[in-house]
């Protein structure tokens, strides 16, 4: 299993060009050890967080702050089912992210602003197929006529997300068959 854990890390690490394989190489190589039976790493990110410097990894369970100091390492998780929301700020380089889970509030910063905004997307639209999955269904919107436009407003966000190749096309026919449906 523990290769494929090292095969799916270096998928991610392939598709992320502007993230310091260097700086950050002590972090992203505890990431197999700290991954969870069938976990993969989808999306990373750098920055600080809690006073430390190291990785956040979008991973197909849980969300997860990895520092690997000297003498230390500091790993901190936040199960999607547990993330209220998230919010995201961009300045002229920097950016941060701010995640709200089980009445806390943490702060992911300093990341680069454009890697930021794409895992911030890709991160609202798991935590979106999370909620639709635990959630009953929505009534239609034949029955809420508000509905509609907050359906098409959906499946033009996730038709964007498709096309910078942040979900798949599986996963954005899912879940227009959800919206749809």
């Amino acid at each position: 299993m523990q290769g494929t854990k090292d095969e799916a890390l270096n998928l991610v690490l392939q598709k992320i060009d502007n993230v310091d394989k260097w700086i950050n190489r002590w972090e992203i190589k505890e990431l197999p050890s700290i991954l969870w039976e069938n976990e993969f790493p989808e999306k990373l990110i750098t920055g600080r967080y809690n006073n430390g410097w190291g990785i956040l990894v979008a991973t197909n369970r849980r969300l997860i702050f990895i520092d690997k100091g000297m003498l230390s390492l500091k790993v901190e998780d936040f199960s999607y089912d547990k993330i209220a929301s998230i919010e995201s700020k961009t300045g002229v380089v920097f950016g941060s992210l701010t995640i709200y889970a089980s009445g806390n509030k943490e702060k992911f910063e300093y990341a680069d602003k454009e890697l930021l905004r794409g895992f911030a997307d890709f991160l609202r639209a798991k935590l979106s197929t999370q909620k639709s999955q635990s959630s009953p269904a929505a009534p239609s919107p034949v029955e809420n006529p508000s509905l509609t436009i907050s359906v098409a407003d959906e499946l033009e966000k996730l038709a964007g997300l498709r096309d910078r190749g942040i979900i798949t096309d599986e996963e954005f026919s899912a879940q227009k068959a959800k919206l749809l449906a």
